[in-house]
């Protein structure tokens, strides 16, 4: 282990274990995670639902080497109509769901909350001049990690091995967290590090089983002490880490030119008595209001 430093809460830890090569993260998400949650006042199961999401969104981006946002997006038929979470580059984190009346009051499989569905897996770096990437798999297993893990399985041909847990602490904040191992291929080749050792995978996978809800979630003890706990005979090493926080990337901008996508008489349905239009972001809550004056300028520029 090479850090004595405490992580702090609301950070993602990467790490590799020498002994097979194997590389992971461990997230944990305090206050940034109760924001997004409590924001909505979302209905319990709807909650951590997304808190998943957000645990699994914040610790695979972690891997990534982009500029952009990682997202992930389920949607189904079920009373749970859409869940997005996405992390930047930057480790600015943010999630929303939108759901009918006729949701599940307690936490089931994800099934009972979004009926048949898809989820997807989204690389933007469109911002920048990059690419977006993106793939799409069926909600198959009873949480969005078994999902996940399908993804990786089936899109990627990647051994991945995840734990998460969430929960309210004393004063009902929630809290979260979770550590995701992976055989990932060496940079510039094909062939995933650790796949030729049967034994060094097996024993990471039943070190990862053992991690308890207390270990993942915290406080009490600290990410790295739980690291050396876990996988210190696999000679695990850390990395610096990286912190996360609650944000949204809305702006008047991004409105304006969402609106510059409709057509002209979209643009006219939408305006008030007053001629304005209000428009809400979903994730932050926050409303931007346009003006008669500023409509007039965005309907001429309206899409035909």
């Amino acid at each position: 282990m090479s850090s004595t430093e405490r992580v702090p809460i609301d950070t993602s830890r990467p790490f590799q274990l020498d002994r097979t090569g194997l590389r992971g993260r461990f997230v944990r998400l305090g206050p940034a995670l109760d924001e997004i949650l409590e924001r909505h006042a979302y209905p319990d199961s709807v909650a951590r639902a997304l808190g998943e999401l957000v645990l699994l969104a914040s610790a695979l981006a972690g891997e990534l080497k982009f500029e952009g946002s990682f997202s992930l997006q389920v949607r189904g038929k079920g009373p749970v109509t859409l869940m997005v979470a996405d992390c930047t580059n930057a480790g600015i984190v943010r999630g929303y769901v939108a759901f009918g009346t006729n949701v599940p009051p307690q936490a089931g499989e994800i099934g009972e909350l979004c009926g048949e569905g898809l989820l997807a897996v989204t690389l933007d770096q469109s911002a920048v001049g990059g690419e977006t990437q993106q793939g799409i798999v069926e909600l198959e297993g009873a949480t969005l990690t078994d999902c996940m893990l399908t993804y990786f399985q089936r899109s990627q041909q990647i051994r991945t091995g995840m734990r998460f847990a969430l929960r309210r602490d004393a004063a009902g904040a929630w809290r979260g967290g979770g550590i995701v191992v992976q055989a990932l291929p060496e940079e510039g080749g094909n062939a995933p590090i650790g796949n030729a050792d049967e034994d060094g995978w097996r024993r990471a996978m039943v070190l990862l089983g053992t991690v308890t809800e207390d270990e993942l979630v915290g406080p009490e003890l600290d990410v790295d002490t739980v690291l050396h706990r876990l996988f210190h005979e696999e000679s695990v090493r850390v990395y610096p880490v990286i912190p996360l926080s609650h944000g949204c990337r809305c702006s008047a901008e991004r409105f304006a030119s969402i609106l510059r996508g409709f057509t002209a008489d979209e643009v006219e349905e939408m305006r008030q008595e007053d001629g304005s239009i209000a428009a809400t972001c979903q994730f932050c809550s926050r409303t931007y209001r346009f003006d008669q004056d500023m409509v007039d300028s965005i309907e001429q520029g309206a899409a035909h």
